[in-house]
Formats: structure tokens, C-alpha cells, sequence
């Protein structure tokens, strides 16, 4: 008899998993009414909101990179220009310490000074407009004051007081001039 038994007992679990296999495999058809379900417009409002929220934390995040970014370039964009200065200024100091009560400091050294800045200048994109004997331009001259110099052709520059200055093609300053201007 407990074989018997162990059989029916046997049949009787097949019958019972059998059912749970066909649930499983049938899903329900109202639970795909809930994952077909749209999210309440609340719903969406905060996922909205929240995204939202996340952008423009990101443009916040992004905005001060950029600005940190432009900081360091402007001060370590200046240390090659710094560093090609340091030579002239060495040399200025070393003209000075030449001086002495009974000896001025000697002009030539000024001048080989003043070169030196200019082609440091130069290296570093910086031209130094000394337009004498010239033709004056209004984009690039400032006209101080005018002479008349028959001499010399109408418009053209007789003196400059001050010299101009031009950075990667891009007037920083005006040279300063005195213009021939010639009555007709």
C-alpha cells in the first residue's frame, strides 16, 4: 500500500506543479494593463522637474569649468612673456649697478637694452609702431598736433611723441604723431 500511496502522492504534486508551470507561462492579462499603464501627469511634472533640475545643475558645473579654465590660461599665458622679460630687467639692473658718482650710464647700453625688449616683444606677438617719415593712418596713428613742412609730402608723420603698440595684428595703442599737413 505505500507504494500505491508514494504513487498517488507522486501524481498528485506532477498535477499540482503542472498548474503552477501553466500559470506562470499564461501571464495575466491584467498585469500587462499595469505595465501598459502612462504615468500620472504629477508623475511626469516631477520627472520633469527633476531633469530639469539635473540640466541645470550641469550648466552651473559647466559654466564655472570654462571660467576656471580662461583664469589659469590667463595666468600661466603670461609666464613664457614673463620669463623673456626677466632677461631685459636683469640687464637693466646690471646698467644701473655700472653707474657711479663720477660715470653716467652709458646710452649704448640703453639702446642694446631697448633692442633686446623689442625682439622679446616681438617673440611675443607684441610690434612697437615707430611710423616717422610715414604716411599717416588714422587706424593706426593719433594725430597730436600738425606742422607745415614744405620739405616733406602732405600727411606724413614729422615727429612721434609716443610710439604705438600692436598685439597679434590688433591695436592695443595709437601712436601718438605730429602730421605734415600742407595748405593748398
Amino acid at each position: 500500500m505505500t507504494k500505491k500511496k508514494d504513487s498517488k502522492v507522486n501524481q498528485d504534486d506532477v498535477s499540482e506543479l503542472e498548474e503552477v508551470q501553466d500559470n506562470i507561462e499564461q501571464p495575466d492579462e491584467e498585469s500587462d494593463l499595469e505595465e501598459e499603464v502612462e504615468p500620472s501627469a504629477e508623475e511626469k511634472i516631477s520627472l520633469l522637474e527633476d531633469q530639469m533640475m539635473r540640466l541645470q545643475a550641469e550648466m552651473i558645473n559647466t559654466r564655472k569649468s570654462a571660467q576656471n579654465d580662461i583664469a589659469r590660461a590667463r595666468i600661466f599665458g603670461l609666464e613664457s612673456f614673463m620669463k623673456d622679460l626677466l632677461s631685459v630687467i636683469d640687464n637693466l639692473f646690471r646698467n644701473l649697478d655700472f653707474k657711479t658718482e663720477e660715470n653716467t650710464i652709458p646710452a649704448d647700453g640703453y639702446e642694446l637694452i631697448l633692442r633686446e625688449l623689442e625682439n622679446v616683444l616681438g617673440k611675443n606677438g607684441i610690434v612697437l609702431l615707430d611710423p616717422l617719415g610715414d604716411e599717416f593712418d588714422p587706424k593706426l596713428h593719433e594725430a597730436i598736433s600738425t606742422s607745415n613742412d614744405k620739405d616733406k609730402g602732405n600727411n606724413i608723420i614729422l615727429s612721434v611723441a609716443q610710439k604705438g603698440c600692436i598685439l597679434n595684428d590688433r591695436l592695443i595703442r595709437p601712436a601718438l604723431v605730429v602730421v605734415n599737413k600742407i595748405p593748398h
